[in-house]
């Protein structure tokens, strides 16, 4: 075995599957992960509408946000839709952009996303926005962890994105 073998290995070890968006899409989430009480999401997003899944670390330091949209998406118009989100919080808030939109593969296609920071009490988080069509519909979501380890947070955000899939997509074994 090689060690990029035994690497994925290791990584498959430390991650668990999570069906989520009321069974529809399958993803890996770092093992210990898990969904966040509702009580917990109304103060951590205490808006109106809340994402429609959060999962987060056991400390909710690192979360993931899932809403599947009624929005018709295809792959061909993910990266103008991502751009034209960055574009719109970069005239808000020119300074906040870490990583401008760019495309990556995921396990149902094609998504894109860009990087940006928002300043805190305790600490500034970095949020990876992201879209990806699924069903023929726009998945939206965010990956929000502390600044300061961006490129581990990152690689766990890559690894995240590359395995979601639609339900069926994981029973037929793609």
């Amino acid at each position: 075995m090689n060690r990029q073998e035994n690497a994925e290995d290791q990584e498959k070890e430390n991650t668990q599957g999570i069906c989520c968006l009321e069974g529809q899409i399958q993803i890996q989430l770092p093992w210990g992960w898990g969904r966040m009480p509702d009580e917990t999401v109304a103060v951590k997003f205490p808006y109106r509408k809340h994402p429609q899944d959060v999962y987060a670390d056991p400390e909710a330091g690192r979360m993931l946000t899932l809403n599947l949209l009624e929005k018709p998406l295809q792959e061909k118009q993910v990266y103008p839709a991502i751009w034209e989100m960055q574009r719109i919080l970069s005239h808000l808030y020119p300074e906040s952009i870490r990583e401008t939109a760019r495309l990556i593969r995921s396990g149902e296609g094609t998504a894109g996303y860009f990087l940006f920071t928002t300043g805190g009490i305790d600490h500034d988080t970095c949020h990876a926005m992201f879209l990806l069509p699924v069903y023929g519909r726009m998945l939206m979501g965010g990956f929000h962890f502390p600044e300061g380890q961006n490129e581990e947070n990152k690689a766990v955000f890559h690894r995240i994105l590359g395995s979601i899939q639609t339900v069926s997509a994981s029973l037929s074994g793609n």
